[in-house]
């Protein structure tokens, strides 16, 4: 073996010892990057239920703030178009027995609602200039929304860590392939008047079981 084929071949080894040693780093980075409830194992039980339950107050307030900055973007008869019903925009209902169910309920909802927001959105950057004060504020409520869930994933994690949480699906059901004008006010209204009705059920939820969530749990798991 010459000089230049045995550097070639030590070049290669340690390349891949390199490669072996950086190789298990990087799955933890991609781990930790997909994993958005990595931290909540970072508080406790009531630290949980408190800061959840101040992000939710936060999120319902800026989506009353922004459902009239929506209502006085659409002119005349905005109140009219929001009264409409549409069925295929999520319900703002939380069902359940159990904590543990009516959590799942309050999470699954939020997670329902991110589609149609992203909907909403898009729907106004056509109707209006892209940097418009709907649009704009939409965009920094899905986040919002998404954090409040990710919050609420926390706690479910708490009430139910050897469960698998099911997630809804990603992409919205029921919206027509076409809507005209009238149709995306509406919608965009509905969608942001029933976001706002679960929030503040998912505050009085949360405050309901203050106090109890965090109770020993018994033995089979349950509270």
């Amino acid at each position: 073996m010459n000089c230049h084929v045995r550097n070639m071949v030590c070049l290669s080894q340690r390349s891949q010892a390199k490669f072996r040693i950086i190789l298990p780093l990087l799955i933890l980075i991609a781990v930790a990057l997909v994993q958005p409830t990595m931290s909540c194992k970072n508080q406790n039980c009531s630290q949980h239920l408190r800061h959840t339950l101040r992000l939710t107050k936060i999120t319902n307030k800026k989506t009353a703030e922004l459902l009239e900055t929506y209502k006085a973007s659409q002119g005349d008869y905005a109140d009219l178009i929001c009264d409409m019903q549409m069925d295929n925009v999520p319900e703002s209902t939380i069902s359940g027995q159990t904590i543990s169910e009516r959590i799942l309920s309050v999470y699954t909802r939020l997670k329902e609602f991110l589609p149609h927001m992203k909907t909403v959105m898009e729907q106004q950057k056509d109707l209006n200039p892209p940097t418009n004060p709907v649009a704009e504020g939409l965009s920094k409520m899905i986040t919002q929304v998404h954090r409040t869930a990710m919050r609420v994933n926390c706690l479910l994690q708490i009430l139910q860590p050897n469960i698998p949480i099911p997630e809804p699906a990603e992409r919205p059901t029921g919206i027509p392939p076409a809507q005209n004008i009238f149709q995306q006010k509406a919608y965009g209204c509905i969608v942001l008047s029933r976001l706002q009705e679960l929030l503040r059920k998912a505050i009085q939820e949360q405050k309901s079981i203050k106090g109890k969530m965090c109770r020993k749990r018994t033995k089979n798991g349950s509270f």
